[in-house]
C-alpha cells in the first residue's frame, strides 16, 4: 500500500519532527550562550542537512538511472544544498544566506505539509521518501535555528540578494532544461504540482509578495522593540536622576 498524504505515516512523521525541533531549540536557547557554541551547533545540523540532500541525489540518480539527477533540479533541493554549504563555508549574515534562507524556509514548511512526492513510491521507507522528507525538514529546523541564534538576521537592505538568487537559478534551471533534457527544472516549464498552473512564474509574484509582507512586518517589529528599550533606557537615567537629586 503507497504511502498517502496526510496518511497516518506522514502525520507521524510530522508530529515526531515538531517535537524534537521543539525541544532542540529550546535546549540551544538555555545552554548555548557563547557565539563559539552556537556556531559548533549551526555546522553540525548544516553538515546533516548536506548529507541528507547527497543521499536525496543520489537515490533519485540511481533511482531514474539517470546521472544528470545528481544535479538539483527544483527551488528546495537547490536550496537546501547552497544553504547548507553557506553555513558551513560561510560566516554569520553572509550575503548567501540573504536569498537562500527565504527560499528554503519556505519550500521546507510548505513541502512538509504537502510533499507530493510520497505518493511516488511504494513505501515510505524508500530511500527516496525517507531522504526527501528529512532534508526538508533539516533545512526548516536550520533556518530556525539561524533566526534564533543570531547567525541571520533579516534585513531589507539585502533585497538585491534574493533577486540575484533567483536569476543564479534560473540560470542552472536553463542549464537543466536545454543541456541535460531535464525539462520539469526549477518549475520552468512543468507546475510544481500536476495539475494546477503554478509554474514558476505563477509562483515567484506570490513569493515576492509575500516576501515584502514579512520584510514589513520584521522591520515595523524590529524599530517597535528598538525604540521601546530606548524608552525604557531613557526612563532608567530620569528615575536615576531623581534619586541622585533627592540624595
Amino acid at each position: 500500500m503507497k504511502t498517502k498524504i496526510f496518511g497516518w505515516e506522514h502525520l507521524t512523521f510530522l508530529a515526531v519532527f515538531v517535537v524534537i525541533m521543539v525541544v532542540a531549540l529550546i535546549l540551544v536557547k538555555k545552554f548555548a550562550k557563547t557565539v563559539k557554541t552556537q556556531n559548533i551547533i549551526v555546522k553540525c545540523v548544516a553538515l546533516i542537512l548536506f548529507i541528507t540532500v547527497v543521499w536525496n541525489r543520489i537515490s533519485l540518480a540511481v533511482l531514474k538511472n539517470n546521472p544528470a539527477m545528481l544535479i538539483p533540479n527544483t527551488f528546495c533541493g537547490m536550496s537546501n544544498l547552497v544553504l547548507s554549504l553557506a553555513v558551513l563555508f560561510g560566516g554569520r549574515n553572509n550575503n548567501v544566506l540573504h536569498f537562500v534562507f527565504y527560499f528554503a524556509i519556505v519550500g521546507g514548511f510548505v513541502t512538509l505539509i504537502y510533499p507530493d512526492f510520497l505518493e511516488n513510491y511504494p513505501t515510505f521507507f524508500h530511500t527516496a521518501t525517507t531522504s526527501g522528507l528529512l532534508h526538508h525538514a533539516f533545512s526548516l529546523f536550520l533556518c530556525v535555528l539561524l533566526e534564533l541564534v543570531g547567525y541571520f538576521s533579516p534585513n531589507y537592505k539585502k533585497s538585491p540578494c534574493l533577486v540575484i538568487g533567483f536569476m543564479a537559478y534560473m540560470t542552472v534551471g536553463a542549464f537543466l532544461i536545454f543541456v541535460l533534457d531535464i525539462n520539469s527544472a526549477f518549475y520552468m516549464n512543468h507546475p510544481c504540482i500536476s495539475g494546477t498552473p503554478l509554474t514558476v512564474w505563477v509562483l515567484i509574484p506570490i513569493f515576492a509578495g509575500v516576501y515584502a509582507l514579512y520584510m514589513t512586518c520584521h522591520e515595523l517589529i524590529r524599530r517597535h522593540l528598538k525604540n521601546r528599550k530606548k524608552n525604557k533606557e531613557a526612563d532608567f537615567k530620569t528615575l536615576m536622576k531623581i534619586v541622585k537629586k533627592e540624595i
